[in-house]
């Protein structure tokens, strides 16, 4: 990194393949990446010389700062780096296009069918443009970290490599001004738990949305860092908790097993009798059933990890989670009758499809 022999070597296939990233100084001339340049910036990586490297291909790229305020046009959707562009810092960039994807893949499908109202393509910017914002915010910001790490090692000018051993030669320095630098490193550290560990920016998504039906609870209370942490909920918006269940014969299951394959699923627990019936009135009057998951029948809570974290919910209430993971609604009160289980899950699933005038017979 400017002049600096530092970079990054990902692992892309034990042990043989692999991608080296490596930085130029953007106020100098746009450097010619050959074969041979390429091989000599792996090789100052390795610091070996007489390891063999086969370079694939090799090209410049430019970090970018961008996100689209919307996704759509019309009958044009774009996802993926088409509407967010950022630094690779925290790996965010392939997850975040497939969320895209899963988001809008479904809805899409929905539509075509007919199953869907056109309104329900409109949620797919109210719900992944806040997403792509944050993720660039927080992508930027990572990359802007290093400047610290940079500079606790003395490298803050990125001039000439012998001033790494410099660098790291004055933190061993027994004296104030080595307390001072070995201070600043561990504070540069640290700040990269926001890249190397910022859980919550991965799956902390909260999807506001005509496609969710928010639950009547309240504010989210954070029990720790937003970003830094995932916080597992079953409010409407989020994605569904994954916890470890059991199959009938015994074998471990994910409730994210349970759901998605391009279909609602509703999750409800072995008192939840009459929703097998609302799932059946759905696929009458919207031609869309969804398929319902017991725990109790579907697969075994022996952990009892489900049941502390529907705990705020009754054995026969309901969680409805759309084809891509996201809780659609929840009804967490118990329901004994089929014809009132059915109004209540035709209504919310209609509200979801943009089908607000269908209901049950």
């Amino acid at each position: 990194v400017g002049g600096v022999g530092m970079g990054v070597l990902r692992m892309v296939r034990p042990w043989n393949r692999w991608m080296a990233v490596w930085g130029y100084d953007i106020t100098g001339e746009r450097p010619v990446m050959d074969d041979a340049a390429a091989r000599a910036i792996v090789h100052e990586l390795l610091g070996d010389r007489g390891i063999e490297v086969v370079i694939e291909s090799a090209s410049v790229w430019s970090v970018n700062e961008s996100s689209a305020s919307r996704y759509s046009d019309g009958r044009v959707f774009c996802a993926g780096d088409a509407v967010h562009r950022h630094s690779p810092a925290n790996g965010l960039g392939s997850n975040t296009s497939a969320q895209d994807s899963y988001n809008l893949a479904w809805k899409l499908a929905a539509v075509i069918k007919g199953v869907a109202g056109p309104g329900l393509l409109d949620t797919y910017d109210a719900e992944r443009v806040p997403v792509g914002q944050q993720v660039v915010e927080r992508a930027s910001r990572s990359a802007s970290d290093f400047g610290q790490l940079f500079n606790a090692l003395g490298l803050g000018d990125g001039k000439a490599s012998a001033r790494l051993e410099d660098g790291l030669d004055a933190l061993q320095v027994p004296d104030a001004a080595g307390a001072a630098r070995r201070r600043a490193l561990a504070r540069a550290v640290e700040l990269k738990h926001d890249e190397f560990s910022a859980h919550g920016v991965e799956m902390n998504q909260r999807y506001t949305s005509s496609a969710v039906i928010p639950a009547d609870d309240g504010p989210e209370v954070w029990a720790r860092d937003s970003e830094l942490y995932h916080q597992a909920s079953t409010r409407p918006g989020a994605k569904l908790p994954h916890v470890w269940l059991t199959d009938l014969e015994g074998r471990r299951i994910s409730t994210l097993d349970l759901v998605g394959k391009g279909a609602f699923t509703l999750m409800t627990g072995l008192s939840g009798v009459v929703w097998d019936g609302a799932a059946q009135s759905c696929g009458e009057v919207l031609g869309l059933k969804p398929r319902v998951a017991r725990i109790g029948v579907t697969a075994l809570d022996v952990y009892g990890t489900w049941s502390r974290v529907t705990q705020h919910m009754d054995e026969a209430g309901a969680l409805l989670v759309r084809p891509d993971g996201q809780v659609a609604w929840r009804h967490d009160s118990a329901v004994t009758d089929v014809q009132e289980a059915s109004t209540l899950l035709v209504q919310a699933l209609g509200t979801i499809l943009h089908r607000p005038s269908a209901s049950p017979s």
